[in-house]
């Protein structure tokens, strides 16, 4: 009888691993290559759909059994339809158990209001005697304070946030997490639908559930505070892994008395491995003030000529700004070229309209809402390697927040399916190098500038901005993405047809807008 019952276990742990799945999935849309954008999931009505972000994850919480046990981390969750998701799936009978990040003022109005939600639906159960078990809890900014996890700068207090967006899902009976996703993406609507974004969903795989378990029972029991009545405790349970499985790194992790874990000696030791002859470290990266990591790879790029360094970067990383002065994107462009260092480098994801009139500074101005961000956190070394999570490249992000990162290995093939992904739009978005040339068609896809680029580019629209004329133009032709006709504008702005027709002239030089004829008619429209 006991040989019977370990050929089952062994027959259950071998299905397990067999049925073990990975995938990657990409924004905006399901991602701009190919390989990833053409991808679709079936939900739970039997339709297909986009594999966008929200859809992956609203089709995991609805194909999670009734009876279940769903546990997520959100540095920011606001998207409708995933929370609805959520809240039909405690109707259903499944325990939930949400921690949210409290520490980041912008989102308390979007705490409240699912909050609120949260609430009225517990009440609603205990009216009708129904079971809803769903369960809140909220890491505040004394939490973080009181490990530590602040930077006092005159007049400014920078206290660190949970900046995590993971969660496990436990079939019915089952004490062992077996799917679950992780990523750079908060559940948003921008997340999945604007920004350049990443979430790694994977079923079956306990290894990957059991590391994620560990890291929700830390910051549940140590640093959450319960915002619903009923908040159980989470078991603690240390997970452990092998070689051949994905290994999740979280800077919430205690080493000793002292010291918690640290997520930059992971991604120094891995670009060590690059291959000295010939070898590949690709990088796209949101944030980058981490002044460490930026000096390994000149120092990785100075002592191996035979290596190649591509930095890819969101365009609000070009420039030193008065709200962003620690960006080690300018260093970077300088130390390179100082250095002469032809292997490294460096493009920044560009969009024209990104850049706007700024009334209370008086000048044009990046934008944030307007610039759609390459929020990707990741690193690919040998093109067979890869790191890759909520992590940004910062200090904030290495000694304030509380963050993680997945690590791939490509000499396992569930793995390097993953990094080919992921470089495959990678390679798209880095390959879109802009033309300086005026444009004549609407740009639907992504561009990348090279920094001098970017910065000639930049005083161009600016000075545009300048132009008080100029700005009626583009504040008539904001929105409008069929473009206006020239006589519309003529009275839209008040400005006469030589004058739209000289001003114009000039915005399309700096390809913040194309002309094209129609029927006869001249309208003009807004470049990308």
């Amino acid at each position: 009888m006991a040989n019977k019952h370990i050929l089952l276990i062994v027959f259950l742990l071998f299905s397990v691993l067999v049925s073990a799945e990975i995938e990657i999935y990409l924004a905006p849309n399901g991602g701009f290559s190919k390989r990833n954008s053409e991808r679709t999931v079936i939900m739970k009505d039997g339709t297909k759909v986009p594999a966008t972000l929200n859809n992956t994850l609203i089709q995991l919480i609805e194909s999670t059994e009734d009876g279940g046990i769903i546990k997520i981390a959100m540095y920011s969750f606001s998207y409708k339809p995933v929370q609805e998701a959520l809240l039909d799936a405690g109707k259903r009978g499944i325990k939930v158990k949400l921690i949210l990040d409290a520490s980041a003022e912008w989102t308390k109005d979007i705490r409240k209001e699912f909050c609120d939600a949260i609430f009225k639906e517990t009440e609603k159960a205990k009216q009708e005697n129904k079971v809803f078990d769903f369960q809140v809890k909220e890491i505040l900014p004394k939490a973080m304070m009181d490990r530590g996890r602040f930077k006092r700068e005159p007049d400014l207090l920078i206290i660190g946030t949970m900046h995590e967006k993971f969660g496990i899902f436990f079939p019915k009976g089952c004490k062992i997490p077996l799917n679950g996703f992780c990523g750079s993406a908060n559940v948003s609507g921008s997340a999945s639908d604007v920004y350049g974004e990443n979430r790694v969903i994977f079923h079956n795989e306990p290894s990957m559930g059991r590391q994620l378990a560990e890291e929700f029972a830390r910051l549940w029991n140590e640093y959450s505070s319960p915002v619903t009545e009923n908040c159980q405790s989470e078991s603690f349970i240390p997970s452990t892994t092998d070689l051949t499985e994905v290994q999740i790194i979280s800077n919430s992790k205690p080493l000793d008395e002292e010291n918690m874990q640290r997520i930059d000696t992971y991604l120094i030791k891995m670009m060590e491995q690059v291959n000295r002859q010939g070898g590949t470290i690709d990088i796209a990266i949101f944030s980058f003030t981490h002044e460490v990591l930026a000096n390994k790879l000149l120092e990785l790029a100075e002592n191996y000529p035979n290596i190649k360094i591509r930095l890819l970067m969101d365009l609000n990383q070009m420039e030193l700004t008065e709200s962003n002065p620690g960006i080690l994107g300018p260093y970077l462009l300088k130390a390179v070229e100082f250095k002469g260092l032809t292997n490294f480098e460096i493009r920044f994801k560009w969009r024209s309209n990104a850049f706007a009139w700024d009334p209370q500074k008086g000048s044009g101005q990046l934008i944030h809402f307007r610039n759609p961000l390459l929020h990707h956190k990741a690193m690919i070394v040998n093109r067979s390697k890869m790191a890759i999570g909520s992590y940004n490249w910062s200090s904030s992000a290495e000694y304030r927040n509380f963050e993680n990162v997945m690590l791939f290995h490509g000499d396992v093939p569930e793995h390097q399916k993953i990094i080919d992904c992921f470089l495959a739009e990678f390679d798209l978005i880095w390959g879109n190098l802009k033309d300086d040339k005026a444009i004549t068609a609407r740009i639907d896809y992504p561009q990348v500038v090279t920094g001098p680029q970017g910065r000639k580019l930049k005083a161009m629209i600016c000075k545009a901005f300048d132009d008080p004329d100029c700005r009626k133009i583009m504040e008539a032709l904001d929105g409008r993405t069929a473009g206006v006709s020239e006589p519309d504008l003529v009275a839209k702005t008040g400005l006469s047809l030589e004058k739209i027709q000289e001003k114009t002239a000039a915005l399309v030089q700096t390809t913040l807008i194309f002309k094209r004829v129609q029927d006869g008619v001249t309208i003009y429209q807004a470049a990308d």
